[in-house]
């Protein structure tokens, strides 16, 4: 079933935080938004990450886009913040379906490319992305806790 995509509403939260924290589990993470973080993000006139979901009786996956500008080009590109799709949806074309749309709203938004990051254990993800037609840079990715 070809899932629909659309940007994600307040009522999409409790579904999408399901979803959030699922991702930051598969990632061996743990995702610290709450409910009320996201029924706020979903209803700013000017989020600062614009959310997509797919839907295919429920809520099947998620992208999210944020905006960031590198000082070497002089430009402002989108970041692939978050991409990801329930296992048991993986492999119908979801995945290319919320990436392809926030590739076209970074597209439209005048941004001069969109860059992202995976794990690098994530083969299933590193050879989707090829696919996709992107390439790689190896970086290490560092963080620093500031007291939130």
């Amino acid at each position: 079933m070809t899932p629909f995509v659309r940007r994600a509403i307040a009522g999409d939260a409790p579904e999408l935080l399901g979803l959030i924290r699922d991702h930051a589990a598969f990632e061996r993470g743990m995702a610290s938004i709450t409910s009320d973080d996201l029924d706020a993000l979903l209803t700013m006139p000017s989020p600062p990450s614009l959310i997509w979901v797919a839907e295919a009786e429920g809520l099947t996956g998620y992208a999210a886009l944020t905006f960031d500008y590198a000082l070497w080009s002089g430009e402002r590109f989108g970041h692939l913040d978050c991409l990801y799709v329930r296992p048991e949806q993986r492999g119908q074309g979801t995945a290319r379906h919320l990436f392809k749309a926030v590739a076209d709203a970074t597209a439209s938004s005048g941004a001069a490319r969109l860059e992202w990051q995976t794990p690098f254990w994530n083969a299933n993800a590193h050879q989707f992305y090829t696919r996709m037609g992107a390439t790689s840079v190896q970086k290490h990715r560092f963080h620093l806790p500031l007291g939130r």
